[in-house]
């Protein structure tokens, strides 16, 4: 496995975090055509919408308190990506991609989203019919983009971290909403990996009553031990 640099970097600008009543972010009106993207991809069947330029971040209300945006210098550290535990269940999408994924967790079935999109905790992830509804905390997608063009900075990131992931070009973002498509308080972490060309994008959301320390957790290991695959 190969240790990954990271280039760590915090964001405290009001009109980066896109705080009503503040001047807008010069880049705004781009960020906010790929969030209407995002939230696109997230309920399209088969995820047949292309070119897409990240995935959705659909989720109901937060729970719990905010993170605050703090000022870090920049940093280098190392990364190591670790293989998956022997317990742990794994899936193939064909889209391109094989991922472990926790044990006591479970991916959708191919039907309204193709197989492998979405992980929850527990037995079963159902995809709804026709909905904007998030149900599952983790979801991975493809799209046909390069990495410069779906990880653009978004108005309401707390946090951008800049590394490789098995060599390949990484981005990794912290989001509290704040004005938009999401409830204002809502936490989001994506990657965004580049896959020669297309982006591997997968995010967590907080949804209510979930545990979304654990789902950060669950994504991050999930885009560490990732294998891309021929899709």
């Amino acid at each position: 496995m190969r240790a990954a640099r990271i280039r760590d970097r915090r964001v405290q600008d009001g009109a980066v975090l896109g705080r009503a009543g503040e001047p807008a972010d010069p880049d705004r009106e781009d960020a906010e055509n790929v969030r209407h993207l995002r939230a696109t991809a997230a309920v399209a069947p088969l995820l047949a919408v292309a070119p897409l330029l990240a995935l959705a971040d659909c989720a109901s209300p937060a729970a719990g308190p905010t993170p605050r945006a703090v000022d870090v210098s920049l940093a280098a550290q190392a990364v190591v990506a670790t293989p998956p535990e022997d317990d742990a269940a794994s899936c193939t999408s064909a889209s391109g991609y094989r991922v472990p994924f926790p044990a006591d967790w479970a991916t959708n079935a191919d039907g309204v989203l193709p197989a492998c999109s979405w992980f929850a905790p527990g037995e079963e992830v159902v995809v709804p019919e026709a909905s904007d509804a998030r149900t599952a905390p983790v979801a991975l997608q493809v799209v046909d983009a390069p990495l410069a063009q779906v990880a653009v900075p978004m108005p309401d990131e707390v946090a951008r971290t800049e590394l490789e992931v098995g060599g390949r070009s990484a981005v990794r973002t912290e989001q509290v909403t704040t004005v938009g498509l999401y409830p204002e308080g809502t936490r989001i972490t994506t990657w965004a990996l580049d896959l020669d060309g297309r982006t591997l994008v997968a995010d967590a959301v907080e949804l209510p009553g979930g545990d979304h320390a654990r789902a950060v957790a669950v994504l991050d290991e999930m885009v560490r031990t990732v294998e891309p695959t021929a899709g």
